[in-house]
């Protein structure tokens, strides 16, 4: 004959993550099954339970060992009614984590090779020139796998490197070198398997590949993901951080507006980058974070964590100036310059943009040999058919440096916008200003500022100032550049 035995207390079942506790154990919330009275549904006391950590906590504490704790809990019917348990009851001391396993530098400096044949490296090259595209690929140490290969060219490797050097992980994934997206669907990608390239299977899409725990040869190696560009921020310790979702446009933000640390968490929840011992890789750091299109609330929640160890912002710079069809493909902050720069009318520039001519030495010197042409900085190119692409960049400084937050922003910008009365005066003064000029097709440098070609430069602001529906701050600063050239113009004409 059968029995079946019935206990009075059994492991809580599954009922979600509000089912699972913080284990005492170990300290992991969500681990820990609890046990509960078959009667009443009624918890035992905090500490009695499962954690669900087998190998790295093991942690049981089972009710016949509560009810022998606590002797006064006569044959387990007066547990309700008794606290005195739960002063009885110390947790063991969890085990000190165990060390974390880094990667070769070795194997870093070993990738950094076949640049002409890297997918990613191939779309830097079109979207900023060979010479800026090497020194961004130096600069993020950007590797070459060939785990994968597209269109006659491999993978990009993302190593994760701290910022006393370590190699912490190493993040593959295969791009467009035409479209610089990711590949998502395996058409026409192939999969380095048993000493060749074979299609990538139909029921695999591919996704992200940490090559780490295969490198070492170690499947339970303890390895621990830091932010990808973290390397660069022990060389610039006061320098302002920006902090970014994907690589790539960490990499391609660099390569725009290089003066904040560009660096990325690797997604939107990556490197589990709200963990303390990751993000106190910023401390006393000034942050600004640049979230997706439709991540920004969830990202001010992560901006808060941060605040305890540096002082970080949320940027609102997209939310508030992104396009419709922008916000529903879920733009991130270099989609909109990539958009700028890849733009029909604009890509002919970024490749045969004119040069200006050196100036010829005094007569009296001998003259130096002419220096090689150079490129027009990426900017530049797309500020001649778009100069509200200067403002954005002057919001993003403007950001790295005074944290503004989005209501102080708000109320500074409805306490000094321009009216469209007042956008249209300024647009007659100085359309009527430069009609007196003749304005040239070569290269302008003004300080810091490098116009390609100022005639279509000028024509294209006033456009801008002309529309029905610019926002007042944006024509304050196509304003102000305007104003910029017009009076470097006329001073240049007073001394000739």
């Amino acid at each position: 004959m059968t029995t079946t035995t019935i206990h009075k207390f059994v492991l809580e079942p599954y009922r979600g993550r509000r089912s699972r506790h913080t284990c005492p154990g170990c300290n992991k919330p969500h681990e820990l099954t609890r046990y509960i009275d078959t009667e009443t549904g009624e918890y035992l006391a905090p500490h009695v339970g499962k954690c669900n950590r087998l190998n790295k906590c093991a942690y049981h504490y089972k009710p016949k060992h509560y009810f022998r704790d606590n002797p006064q809990l006569n044959d387990r019917d007066n547990w309700r009614e008794s606290e005195a348990h739960k002063m009885t009851y110390t947790p063991p001391t969890p085990p000190p984590p165990p060390p974390v396993d880094y990667l070769p530098r070795e194997l870093a400096i070993k990738s950094l090779t076949a640049f002409d044949k890297n997918n990613f490296l191939r779309y830097l090259v079109k979207l900023f020139g060979d010479d800026k595209a090497r020194q961004l690929a130096e600069r993020y140490k950007l590797g070459t796998s060939k785990h994968w290969r597209y269109a006659g060219g491999y993978a990009v490797v993302f190593w994760q490197i701290d910022r006393a050097g370590n190699v912490r992980q190493a993040k593959v994934m295969p791009y467009n070198p035409e479209t610089g997206k990711r590949i998502k669907e395996p058409d026409g990608l192939e999969i380095f398997r048993k000493g060749r390239y074979q299609p990538q299977p139909e029921n695999q899409k591919p996704g992200a590949y940490f090559a780490g725990k295969q490198l070492l040869k170690n499947r339970d190696a303890n390895l621990v993901q830091c932010f990808f560009g973290e390397h660069l921020l022990s060389a610039a310790p006061s320098a302002p951080v920006a902090i970014v979702e994907s690589e790539k446009t960490a990499v391609i933000m660099a390569g725009i507006n290089p003066k904040p640390i560009w660096i990325a968490t690797g997604g939107a929840y990556g490197a589990r980058w709200t963990d303390r011992q990751v993000f106190e890789a910023l401390e006393g750091r000034r942050v600004v974070l640049y979230p997706d299109l439709g991540m920004t609330n969830e990202w001010e929640e992560k901006a808060k964590i941060l605040n305890t160890v540096c002082r970080a912002s949320v940027s609102t710079l997209l939310e508030d100036n992104a396009p419709e069809d922008d916000r529903r493909a879920g733009y991130d902050i270099a989609d909109y310059f990539i958009k700028q720069i890849t733009r029909t009318d604009a890509a002919p520039e970024l490749q045969e943009a004119p040069q200006a001519e050196p100036t010829p030495p005094p007569e009296q010197q001998p003259a130096p040999q002419a220096e090689p042409p150079t490129e027009p900085e990426p900017l530049a190119v797309m500020a001649a058919d778009n100069p509200a692409v200067f403002e954005l960049v002057e919001l993003m400084e403007l950001e790295a440096t005074a944290f503004k937050t989005k209501d102080r922003y708000q109320r500074e910008a409805k306490k000094n916008v321009l009216t469209p009365y007042q956008v249209q005066q300024h647009a007659d003064r100085l359309e009527a200003e430069f009609s007196k000029l003749e304005l040239q097709t070569e290269p302008l440098q003004i300080n810091e500022m490098t116009i390609p070609n100022p005639q279509r430069f000028v024509n294209n602001s006033l456009e801008k100032l002309r529309l029905d529906n610019i926002n007042g701050v944006h024509a304050e600063g196509i304003i102000n550049r305007l104003d910029r050239v017009l009076s470097f113009l006329c001073d240049n004409q007073l001394n000739q």
